[in-house]
């Protein structure tokens, strides 16, 4: 294997250096003058291009970007960027949107397809005087949708979960899917090779690599993905696994003779689902390629533009014609597919334009065109250029239709349900820990773990049960097994029979059982143990072993102090909230304990004002009431998404604690639901003076989640 050179080395990374500096510049640029970030990146490298820096600076361009080593370095680098791109377009599909937009979808993709190659091949002949094949392999390049543009102008628009955004998305993979075969075709005419063959072959080839991902894939990414995450410990496990996966399906592709844009999509769908895909990873991934490969693969599209390669009226007179006639004919038929599938006017429209984005897989299919020699050097500068013009006018007209694109009332609803489950806290924890220690009173835990599990599964939400046995044989139904614990165990049982909710039963390697809980609470997301009662004055103390957890224990505690060995049936449950995360992370707790035990939940703001009910006037009055129905607002927006009986109160009043206890005392609950960060302290455990205080003065059953972080939303 022959390594790069010092001055590759050297060329290789000062052409990254201004390709980045350059693309992210002209991104910004663009982005503050309200055009999209991907048109800034398309016109950098359009710019540092042969056009215009390599006409100024011939010598400088070819130091920096016609070295054979560096080329193939950045052509590498690009080629990630697009496979990343779908990936982040496959995570943000919805098959059940999907499947009920198939229709529009396809409409729209049909449309677009039949009408491109149709115009595109009489064009070809018409206009270039080109064989029939050539002919119909320009048809094919003007057909294929820049789904990795699509993607980037969703992202930055914030409307990849927008319906018309999933129809988009759909019909533009559905045209690849198309095309390749159709490709396959093409090649094997020039190659003298039987055509139908070849085409019979890649739709084949297809159909297979999608049943095989969506049943023997799904299954392997699931497990790879909890195996990374919950046994190895490997720092960036899951993102490293992603990568790794995303290159296999890409290759998979690739080696059918497809397209590994379409293994990055479906894996990028499968991904989207599997356990482990936070939305912390699906951030870290997409940050990772907007700063880095995704302005590679765009500058570089840019510098594939020659305009010197353009031969005077003839070439401008195509560029006319496929600019606007080619386009016109792709946007109108689109349209009229996506409005034939009962799609609404606006957003039938919105689906035309995006299906005539070029600058991306398009111009790909081009360069293999120039390649298989079934286009020019110079039809294909010619097409650059139209696709790089597209880019500048298509953003426009799909903000302008935006803007009319209202969505209706069952869409809002999704969106809002969401955007409500990206700032909730248990929708991304995954992993829950239950301890069989019978001084952990693991049966509460277990009733409220069978609670939140059937809400999970009813939110089509992953949840992995882990229970942590002891004993030499680890079999919790052993002789001399405490009875609680065996009901315990009985409890989480049936609570894994749901659909999305799986439970592993660990036996503890050490006898040290304190060492044991230590241990296997790394990478859990919650861990659940309960007390009997709450000790002390001064400080607030639940026994020596709960204790210990909340004080040297990592990950975050839900702790329920109740003096018998069950709950009583949950139908009421109270949650004072402050407007800070770990209050909200409290109610959304309690939310999904209510939605699986069809309980009601009540919010409680309690504003205290600074100086006291004497000081009290009307107007500050109101404005108080209001900051705190502002707060309920904020609670309710988040957890409204379970569809649970919620009622809300806000009172005045000087002691959040004493107000706390009059609604206890004055109405009928069965549980508490107290949230706090866990402080440091050198004797028993800090939670918080009010939540303390209720701990102690409370009679019912309460249950505090002691947070590790302020901001406990993040996952």
């Amino acid at each position: 294997m022959h390594g790069f050179s010092e001055n590759q080395l050297f060329g290789t990374f000062l052409a990254i250096a201004v390709l980045l500096l350059v693309t992210r510049g002209m991104a910004e640029l663009c982005r503050r003058i309200g055009q999209p970030e991907v048109l800034g990146e398309l016109l950098g490298g359009f710019v540092i291009g042969p056009s215009i820096f390599g006409a100024l600076f011939p010598g400088a361009f070819a130091t920096l970007f016609l070295n054979p080593a560096v080329s193939q370095a950045l052509m590498l680098l690009s080629w990630i960027g697009a496979i990343l791109l779908l990936m982040i377009a496959g995570m943000e599909a919805d098959l059940t949107i999907l499947r009920q937009k198939v229709i529009p979808g396809l409409l729209a993709a049909a449309g677009a397809i039949g009408a491109s190659i149709g115009l595109g091949a009489y064009v070809g002949v018409k206009l270039f005087g080109l064989e029939p094949t050539n002919a119909f392999f320009l048809g094919l390049v003007l057909s294929v949708t820049a789904v990795s543009v699509m993607a980037k102008l969703l992202i930055e628009r914030e409307a990849l979960r927008r319906d018309y955004a999933q129809v988009m998305l759909a019909a533009g993979i559905a045209g690849e899917v198309i095309v390749w075969p159709l490709i396959s075709i093409a090649s094997s005419v020039q190659h003298r090779a039987n055509p139908f063959t070849a085409g019979l072959q890649a739709t084949l080839l297809a159909a297979g690599f999608f049943f095989l991902m969506f049943t023997v894939g799904r299954t392997f990414t699931f497990w790879a993905m909890r195996r990374v995450a919950d046994v190895t410990g490997v720092p960036n496990g899951e993102l490293s696994l992603v990568l790794v996966l995303l290159c296999v399906a890409a290759a998979a592709t690739t080696l059918m003779g497809l397209h590994p844009l379409l293994g990055a999509f479906v894996f990028g769908v499968l991904l989207g689902k599997a356990p482990r895909a936070t939305i912390a990873l699906k951030e870290r991934i997409q940050g990772l390629t907007v700063a880095f490969f995704a302005p590679i693969f765009f500058g570089l599209a840019g510098m594939r533009v020659n305009l010197f390669h353009l031969r005077g009226m003839q070439s401008l007179k195509g560029i006319l014609i496929l600019l606007v006639v080619a386009g016109l004919a792709k946007v109108l038929f689109g349209f009229l597919g996506a409005l034939a599938g009962r799609l609404p006017v606006w957003e039938a429209g919105m689906v035309g334009v995006g299906l005539n984005l070029k600058g991306g897989t398009d111009v790909v299919v081009a360069i293999i065109g120039t390649e298989l020699l079934l286009m020019s050097s110079d039809l294909y500068t010619t097409y650059a250029v139209v696709a790089i013009l597209t880019v500048v006018v298509s953003p426009s007209m799909m903000g302008w239709l935006a803007a009319k694109t209202h969505p209706g009332e069952l869409e809002l609803k999704r969106l809002n349900r969401e955007e409500a489950r990206k700032l909730a806290y248990l929708a991304d924890r995954e992993r829950v820990l239950i301890p069989m220690i019978a001084e952990l009173l693991p049966a509460p835990s277990a009733q409220l773990v069978a609670a939140i599990a059937a809400a999970k599964h009813g939110e089509s939400e992953l949840f992995d049960l882990t229970e942590l046995c002891f004993g030499a044989d680890s079999s919790i139904t052993r002789a001399g097994t405490p009875d609680a614990v065996v009901r315990a165990s009985s409890v989480l049982s049936h609570a894994a029979e749901h659909e999305h909710v799986s439970l592993h039963r660990v036996a503890a390697a050490t006898g040290d059982v304190f060492g044991a809980l230590k241990a296997a609470s790394e990478g859990q997301h919650l861990l659940m143990i309960g007390a009997e009662r709450v000790y002390g004055d001064v400080t607030v103390s639940f026994g020596g072993m709960q204790d210990r957890a909340l004080r040297e224990i990592s990950t975050d505690v839900l702790l329920t102090v109740f003096p018998d060995v069950e709950l009583p049936r949950i139908r009421r449950i109270l949650v004072p909230i402050n407007g800070l995360e770990h209050s909200l992370a409290a109610a959304d707790i309690a939310a999904y304990i209510a939605k699986g035990s069809g309980a009601e939940v009540v919010l409680l703001t309690v504003v205290a004002p600074r100086l006291g009910p004497l000081f009290w006037r009307e107007r500050k009055h109101r404005d108080l009431l209001q900051a705190g129905y502002m707060i309920t607002r904020e609670a309710k927006a988040r957890i409204a998404r379970l569809d649970i009986q919620l009622s809300e109160r806000v009172v005045l009043a000087p002691n959040p604690a004493e107000a706390v206890m009059e609604e206890l005392s004055g109405h009928s609950y069965d549980l508490l639901v107290l949230g706090s960060v866990m402080r440091s302290s050198s004797q028993g455990v800090a939670l918080g003076g009010t939540v303390e205080h209720l701990l102690h003065a409370a009679t019912i059953a309460r249950v505090v989640l002691a947070s590790r972080n302020a901001d406990v939303s993040s996952s």
